[in-house]
């Protein structure tokens, strides 16, 4: 299915129109004359260095075989330049000069076109070669330089003139039909099977060349006599359809390292596509993975992209993969609606709204699970970052290893870092969503708001609610100190209460009556305190929903002292020195 949808979108959006070519691009033109003289190097870069885009006829697949393009490849086969020869590695610059000449003489041969004719005298002259090399430094060779060749005044590249794309056609499909013919697994229809797959290619973790999807290359992988393709018969067409697909979703644009994917930790991307259009698709991921550009224009139409439209009924696809030096993993797969896509993102938002001033502009997931990452900078594990996206798509329940990893660093000491406040709100979001979502399989709901509850009796949030107060009674107190209340006591107290709260009241007491606004203060804890259980206000353990539940309390009650303290505080400050005066 994940195969069928990605080759129908590659022919949907065009990108299987001229499956012998691809647009690459070139760095450079070896121009010749009509007798295969040198004329000069031309090239085409621009002011970032980036080669012209010129279709060009398909390189083929390789990693360590020797494989030369028609007419137009690298530096190596070209030009039989390996500039990774001088740091001592095998040259192989002659076998692959003699592979990619090899198919210029035979297509000279059959056509007898001048251009080829040109090329070739060119190919087999050792000095004009040499002199092409010279035209650079040689530290500046990188061997992944792309040239093509052009003859006389022409502005066609050779391998483009009607001729010799005529040729390369015929030889092509003459190829092809060489090939093994079988049922096709992706289409249904019959076709000649592709022995081997093209290679996906900007896959994390996988091999700068390219990794591959589908593959069998060991003897474990044959049976009934059948090897490689034939274990899984998948069409030449069908493979080269979804690899461009995939290839597409994942090139690198101007401003993301996926054209249409969202990075999970260092490991894996997710990539998604629909069957309606580019901007819809556009939408979602300003939504899903916003950069700053998104941002700003998602500050003047807050989440534009979640309005109802004409095609929500069209099909929505998301893959994640990962790889594995030369092989690509799938972790998750699934299909529903644009229309289902939309509305799981909007309860996704509405879980994560958190304080009193709301959120409209979305937070993109990498910076979410940057928020809970280890100190270290050891991320979560792959599949909690591809659980967590895929929750957030589908509307099912955040990974349990969330709360955790949101509350394990809020029992670390908050860096001098300028951005803690923030930091806090996004785990403290997640922790706030996580729990929202988790009970919702079950019998029962749990309802956790955006801002402060004073409602809420939840011993659980009102504890979080109280070490809110008491820190702020010891701030207010003693000013800025070097380990607060929070930094060393947070983590005793969101998981046993009965061993840290009787210790920090009883310093409460002292700090009030150093605080300037300490009766204020006092008032608020009492209130706090009124909501708690009587008999036992202070229980010996919390359960990890508990203790995120401890969590929101916490930055409820810190976050409405930011809002409510100075003009209250201010007043009690007042009010104090009145009675002095008296």
């Amino acid at each position: 299915m994940m195969l069928t949808a990605l080759n129908d979108f590659a022919r949907e959006r065009g990108l299987v129109d001229d499956p012998l070519y691809e647009t690459k691009p070139v760095d450079f033109l070896i121009r010749l004359s009509a007798k295969g003289k040198l004329l000069g190097l031309e090239p085409t870069q621009d002011e970032k260095g980036r080669g012209k885009p010129l279709s060009i006829p398909r390189l083929p697949t390789r990693a360590v075989n020797i494989a030369a393009g028609f007419l137009a490849d690298n530096t190596k086969y070209v030009l039989g330049h390996d500039p990774e020869a001088r740091e001592g590695k095998a040259d192989k610059g002659a076998p692959r000069l003699a592979a990619f000449v090899k198919l210029v003489k035979e297509a000279a041969a059959d056509t007898k076109v001048p251009e080829l004719r040109a090329v070739e005298k060119f190919l087999e002259d050792d000095a004009a070669r040499a002199k092409v090399v010279e035209e650079r430094a040689a530290d500046e060779w990188t061997g992944s330089e792309l040239f093509a060749f052009v003859v006389g005044d022409s502005l066609d590249p050779v391998h483009l003139l009607p001729e010799v794309r005529a040729w390369w056609e015929k030889r092509s499909a003459h190829a092809a039909a060489q090939g093994k013919v079988g049922l096709c697994l992706v289409t249904g229809t019959v076709g000649v099977v592709a022995r081997t797959h093209p290679k996906l290619k900007n896959i994390p973790e996988a091999q700068g060349a390219g990794a591959a999807l589908v593959s069998f290359n060991a003897d474990a992988f044959e049976s009934h006599g059948m090897e490689q393709g034939d274990n899984a018969p998948v069409s030449q067409q069908a493979a080269l359809g979804y690899v461009l697909a995939l290839n597409d979703l994942l090139r690198k644009s101007e401003t993301r390292r996926f054209r249409q994917g969202i990075q999970l930790g260092d490991g894996s991307v997710l990539v998604f596509w629909t069957n309606s259009t580019a901007e819809q698709e556009s939408q979602l991921l300003a939504l899903l993975d916003p950069t700053e550009e998104d941002l700003r224009r998602l500050l003047e139409a807050p989440l534009i992209g979640l309005e109802p439209g004409a095609l929500d009924a069209r099909r929505f696809y998301a893959v994640t993969l990962a790889g594995n030096s030369g092989r690509v993993a799938v972790r998750d797969w699934f299909q529903t609606s644009v229309g289902e896509v939309k509305e799981s993102l909007r309860r996704y938002f509405a879980d994560l709204r958190l304080g009193a001033v709301a959120q409209d502009k979305p937070t993109p997931i990498w910076r979410l699970l940057k928020a809970v990452e280890a100190p270290s900078g050891r991320g979560l594990s792959p599949d909690v970052a591809t659980r967590m996206l895929g929750a957030a798509l589908r509307g099912h329940p955040f990974p349990r290893q969330l709360l955790s990893a949101a509350l394990d660093r809020l029992r670390l000491p908050p860096s001098d870092d300028k951005l803690e406040r923030e930091q806090l709100r996004l785990r403290v979001a997640l922790i706030k969503a996580t729990l929202i979502r988790l009970p919702r399989s079950g019998p029962t709901s749990l309802e956790v708001s955006v801002s402060l509850d004073k409602s809420n009796t939840s011993q659980s949030y009102v504890l979080g609610r109280l070490f809110a107060v008491l820190e702020r009674l010891q701030g207010a107190a003693l000013g800025d100190i070097n380990a607060s209340i929070r930094d060393r006591y947070f983590g005793a107290a969101s998981r046993n209460p009965v061993t840290v709260f009787p210790r920090l009241l009883q310093l409460s007491v002292h700090h009030a009556s150093k605080a300037e606004a300490g009766g204020w203060l006092e008032k608020k804890k009492g209130e706090v305190m009124a909501l708690l259980p009587s008999e036992s206000p202070f229980p010996p353990v919390l359960s990890l929903e508990n203790q995120g539940l401890f969590a929101v309390g916490y930055y409820h009650q810190r976050e409405d002292f930011f809002t409510k303290r100075p003009q209250a505080e201010g007043k009690a400050a007042k009010d104090a020195s009145s009675k002095s005066d008296d």
